[in-house]
């Protein structure tokens, strides 16, 4: 089976307007969404016609000459606030933020989905400061690229790659796939296809009074969808 990439949109967005794409599950790499969001290799602009898509990535990663200057080229931004706020100013724009971050990179193992949500509300609280509203974007499939070596909680696995990750501020999964001949053994993702589903916007409340039963309809559709086809 091929290496499959598919984005799935589910709600046409207002290019007037800015958008948070907060998206799920991280994976060891966030193939999903590079992919579909870097790139035009399933038609972005013509998904999303006048909007402009800005992935983020760890402000530490931006320092690196050349490799900077290359991310920069593909439309990528530094994850900090200042920099996020500023791309939101002017309208027509998507920010596309891994809300579980490095940490949920640990939990990325083929056959589950373990989201980490817990003390994340700050991508909310700069979509409220700036009026921009939100879009749950979910990449199904984007955790069976890699098997990753047994990790959990309370392992002397799991307690090293917590310290290394409050050190350095990003996560060392320890991950393993098939080569460039071969499967017992490599670096290269699986040949797994990934269906990244873009749900229903909606504008995030200070007080949490409102939310879109939608966005988590559009993702249980697009699950199904996934299913059958994949």
């Amino acid at each position: 089976m091929p290496l499959v990439f598919q984005l799935v949109k589910t709600a046409d967005l207002d290019p007037s307007k800015n958008y948070v794409f907060g998206c799920h599950p991280h994976g060891i790499l966030p193939a999903g969404g590079f992919i579909n969001f870097c790139t035009e290799a399933n038609g972005f602009s013509k998904h999303f016609p006048g909007l402009k898509p800005h992935p983020t990535m760890l402000s530490m990663l931006f320092r690196a000459p050349f490799f900077r200057d290359y991310v920069m080229s593909l439309g990528l931004i530094p994850s900090d606030k200042e920099s996020v706020s500023y791309v939101l100013r002017k309208g027509g724009n998507i920010v596309i933020l891994s809300v579980g971050g490095a940490k949920e990179a640990l939990h990325a193992h083929p056959g589950a989905y373990t989201l980490v949500l817990e003390n994340r509300k700050g991508f909310v609280r700069l979509a409220i400061e700036n009026g921009t509203l939100l879009v749950p974007v979910f990449s199904f499939g984007e955790n069976e690229l890699y098997d990753q070596i047994k990790n959990p909680k309370g392992s002397w696995v799991r307690w090293i790659q917590d310290r290394l990750q409050k050190i350095m501020g990003f996560s060392l999964p320890l991950f393993y796939a098939r080569g460039i001949f071969q499967y017992t053994f490599g670096f290269l993702p699986y040949r797994k296809p990934i269906f990244t589903v873009e749900a229903t916007d909606f504008a995030p409340s200070s007080h949490n009074q409102h939310h879109n039963v939608g966005s988590a309809s559009s993702v249980r559709r697009g699950w199904k969808w996934a299913r059958l086809l994949g």
